[in-house]
């Protein structure tokens, strides 16, 4: 195995990605617009097979979130995800001037919660925070 991180992943691969981890589908367009738009992305590739990535969003001021961190079934608990999400974690503090306080919020996956607790993540509905939320939402026609 010989995994090469980078900062760019192609929209067609975040889609491969998507499908094989079973995440609802989006269009094209979608994946295209919103990788252009992250703070940042990480990508792992194999070889030539891009095999996990994540990026982070973030609003430049006191907001940021975590998301599409996935790693194809047959490479995770080989700390690839771990990897990834220190990464930017470790961006994103370095980004912050003094003074600056800001909540990166997540949507962990049903079960990847411990994962993400270990990184230093608090589970919700908790203390002074209820629980975290989202809505799907689906063009029409």
């Amino acid at each position: 195995m010989n995994l090469i991180y980078t900062d760019h992943v192609a929209p067609e691969d975040f889609l491969r990605l998507r499908s094989i981890v079973g995440w609802t589908p989006i269009a094209p367009e979608q994946a295209e617009a919103g990788l252009r738009h992250s703070a940042k992305v990480i990508c792992v590739k194999d070889g030539e097979q891009v095999v996990a990535m994540a990026r982070l969003l973030w609003d430049g001021g006191y907001q940021a979130q975590l998301c599409d961190v996935m790693v194809l079934p047959e490479y995770q608990m080989q700390g690839i995800g771990r990897h990834m999400v220190t990464h930017l974690v470790d961006w994103l503090q370095s980004q912050l001037k003094p003074g600056w306080s800001l909540k990166l919020n997540l949507s962990a996956a049903e079960g990847k919660e411990p994962f993400y607790e270990k990184l230093g993540f608090r589970r919700r509905p908790c203390r002074n925070a209820g629980s975290g939320m989202d809505k799907w939402m689906f063009g029409q026609g």
